[in-house]
């Protein structure tokens, strides 16, 4: 008799330490995850910080381009005027009628009043006359420097002469304080001469409102040490948006990209450059923080990560040493069951070893089950034959020694096989209790019959309520001469069917297949080929490869796929029906397609679907849904109908999204343009052009969809506004026709008496009069 000893206390520390170590190891494994998402957690962050900087500097970037553009605009146009030009020639301003010439200079000037915010002023210089013009007002040169632009710090005769004998084309000087009156400002200066490049006659002297540029940059936190720089092309600082200009901090050096965010270490301290380069003019746009700033929000994550990390790792190991101790317990008491259960003990200090011992005996108690088990083997075969007709074996060498373990004799490597599959016809119209009952014993007997036909070559199992499918094995050198045998058997298999029970059967075939994994492949071919029977409806045996070709291709061409989904984007219901009509009369009707091929026609159908619901930015979780609850039914002709028409309302559907987003966006268009046109219709640069811009849209599109939606013409109704407020002013304030005019948004009172006279029938003069007598 062997002794059975209890675990020393030594043992029980080696069984608490084995339990304790994969508690550990997960704990490992679980900390090693969290630091990964944790480092791409931090490095998003770190970029999102960055990147607001990059997207403010590029819009303002794109805004101060465009104003830019305007001043440059402006600049071209005042230097191709007439009375400018004309004026460059006059050197003794107010003799004679020349003074006649500075009046209607200056008021010249006006046609190009700029409503661009970021200039203060513009001035044109002449150097013959030695007269500055702007709107409204003149100078002479020495008391425009001296009283209009005084620059702090600068040389009035060495500017002077810089303005107006070196010619400037699209100049930028870059901003310089300046005092304007009594006032002082930060002032960047645009100069286009007038004249030719070798002998200058004026000049243009645009002033730019530093404060105007600094409001671009407002999105920028520039706080606790930022700065941000606009250079020029020669890398000139044309702007400073950060205080007083103390030179350039960062190294150009560095900044070799178009755009994109460094990293420099500035004055002992670490800083993120983010900069921006003009591909119009070849400026660049830089702004710097400190690392430890920006990424302030960063910083503090980082800690409380820390420390929950520093908590969890505390808590974990905790735990770990908790279940540790309490699951080497039960296993002690394992051991002491066991001991009771074999009647005895072995002498181990391993507690492990000791249970794996006494399992081992336990293990020859299973023998006597064996012969119970013999009793399941039919139901065993029918469970594997059904993983085996449905595919579920991924590896040959398992369903092999399966196959060999339940006594089938099939698994011979130079075999190959095929299924038929045979359906009892007659049940099809509808079940019932009586019914059922009377097809369960046909089919019984049924499958009976067919083991007997088929012998130890084949094996038949129900598949269905009406359908029993038949696997035969042959060897592969002669499998084609069974061809013959194999049609044949299964003739004689429902002849005798039919003599014995009364009643119709028919069978598909499928093709053969060398391996036990393909099986699942002629079990679809052989459905298919009953399929066929169905649709055509007819009796007798069908072979898979003896299929028309037209059952194994549906009609999708790709220009027709193409044209169904951007009608469906454009919301064309009509259109859309009409083609998923001719789809179906074609794949449906005209076609004799199998199950498999028109579940593929269906399976592109959804694709298509579920694209044009993600374009849409809708749902498709309810398609999806959709499609389970009805692959969920028995496979069948009427289920793929059914998902048919399950795409059919899924377009439409679509098409209504479309076309009440439409209506909502030509609403807001709507409003927005009406708003536009009431607020600003006093604005004299307020046109088609204007306002298309204004909206970002083409005017041609403004122009269509305007008439559309209101029945008049953008120009009509934008006049009908100003003349209606004209008649206001004529009728109730003692303004002059020029002055009325100018408030309505004509930029001369003669175009705007045409109109009103177009419009009316009468003059405006007559109107008012009109007016007041009747007063």
């Amino acid at each position: 008799m062997r002794k059975w000893l209890v675990p020393d206390t030594n043992v029980r520390h080696k069984v608490f330490i084995r339990m304790l170590i994969p508690y550990l190891l997960f704990i490992c494994m679980l900390l090693g995850i969290g630091y990964i998402v944790y480092r791409e957690t931090i490095h998003v962050m770190e970029k999102d910080a960055t990147e607001n900087h990059r997207l403010v500097l590029e819009q303002s970037r794109d805004i101060l381009e465009r104003r830019m553009d305007e001043i440059t605009s402006i600049g071209r146009q005042v230097a191709a005027n007439t009375k400018v030009i004309q004026f460059m020639t006059v050197t003794d301003p107010f003799q004679g009628a020349n003074t006649y010439s500075v009046l209607d200079t200056i008021k010249s000037l006006y046609d190009f009043k700029l409503s661009n915010n970021f200039v203060y002023n513009y001035y044109i210089l002449f150097k013959n006359s030695d007269l500055v013009l702007t709107p409204g007002s003149s100078y002479t040169m020495n008391e425009f420097f001296s009283r209009i632009a005084v620059y702090d710090g600068g040389d009035t005769e060495k500017m002077r002469k810089n303005w107006l004998q070196t010619y400037h084309s699209r100049s930028f000087l870059p901003s310089e304080h300046m005092n304007i009156g009594e006032s002082s400002y930060q002032m960047m200066t645009y100069l286009q001469s007038l004249g030719l490049p070798g002998n200058p006659q004026a000049v243009i002297a645009v002033m730019i409102d530093q404060a105007e540029i600094r409001k671009l940059f407002q999105g920028l936190n520039l706080s606790q040490g930022g700065w941000a720089y606009i250079l020029d092309d020669q890398g000139r600082i044309m702007s400073s948006l950060s205080g007083e200009n103390t030179g350039l901090p960062v190294r150009l050096a560095d900044l070799k990209e178009q755009q994109g965010i460094v990293e420099q270490k500035l004055n002992n301290q670490s800083m993120i450059v983010t900069y921006t380069k003009s591909t119009i003019n070849g400026w660049t746009y830089v702004v710097g923080q400190p690392k430890v700033i920006l990424l302030g929000k960063v910083h503090y994550i980082q800690k409380i990560i820390f420390s929950l990390t520093l908590l969890f790792l505390v808590i974990g190991v905790s735990m770990a040493y908790f279940l540790a101790y309490r699951n080497s317990k039960p296993l002690r008491a394992l051991a002491h069951s066991l001991k009771e259960l074999v009647g005895g003990g072995v002498k181990q200090h391993d507690v492990y070893g000791f249970i794996s011992e006494a399992v081992s005996g336990l293990a020859l108690s299973n023998r006597k089950l064996q012969s119970e088990l013999e009793l399941q083997v039919p139901l065993l075969r029918a469970s594997y034959f059904r993983r085996l007709m449905q595919g579920q074996f991924l590896s040959t060498r398992d369903a092999d020694i399966l196959l060999k373990h339940l006594g089938l004799g099939m698994e011979d490597e130079d075999r190959q096989y095929v299924v038929a599959l045979i359906r009892i016809q007659g049940y099809d119209n509808g079940y019932n209790e009586r019914l059922l009952k009377d097809l369960d014993r046909v089919r019984f007997a049924s499958a009976e019959l067919i083991r007997e036909l088929v012998g130890a070559d084949g094996f038949a199992y129900d598949v269905a309520q009406d359908q029993i499918a038949v696997l035969l094995s042959v060897y592969s050198h002669d499998a084609n001469k069974h061809r013959e045998k194999i049609t044949k058997l299964m003739e004689q298999v429902c002849q005798a069917i039919n003599l014995r029970f009364q009643i119709v059967s028919d069978c598909g075939i499928g093709g053969y297949c060398d391996r036990v994994t393909a099986i699942s492949r002629s079990y679809e071919q052989a459905r298919e080929a009953l399929f066929a029977l169905v649709r055509l409806d007819k009796d007798g045996l069908q072979w898979f490869d003896e299929l028309p070709a037209a059952l194994n291709d549906y009609h999708y061409p790709q220009d027709m796929e193409r044209r169904l989904m951007n009608v469906a984007l454009a919301g064309e219901q009509e259109e859309v029906t009409r083609l998923l009509q001719a789809l179906y009369t074609e794949n449906f009707e005209n076609r004799h397609l199998s199950q498999t091929v028109l579940r593929l026609f269906i399976g592109e159908l959804w694709g298509n679907l579920v694209k044009l619901l993600r374009q849409l930015g809708m749902q498709a979780e309810d398609v999806y849904i959709q499609i389970q609850r009805i692959d969920g039914a028995e496979p069948s002709y009427e289920s793929l109908q059914q998902h048919f028409t399950a795409i059919r309302l899924a377009y439409s559907t679509i098409c209504q999204h479309v076309v009440e987003q439409r209506s909502s966006r030509n609403i807001e268009l709507l409003d927005n343009i009406r708003t536009m046109l009431q607020k600003d219709f006093a604005d004299k640069a307020l046109c088609l052009d204007e306002a298309a811009d204004r909206l970002r849209v083409s005017k041609v599109y403004l122009s269509q969809f305007f008439k559309d939606q209101t029945g008049i013409n953008f120009s009509d109704y934008l006049e009908q506004l100003r003349m209606e407020q004209a008649k206001h002013l004529l009728r109730n304030s003692d303004y002059a026709i020029q002055e009325i005019a100018d408030k309505v948004g004509y930029a001369s009172s003669n175009t705007f008496c045409r109109a009103f006279k177009r419009l009316h029938g009468v003059s405006a003069t007559v109107y008012q009069r009109s007016v007041e007598v009747n007063v």
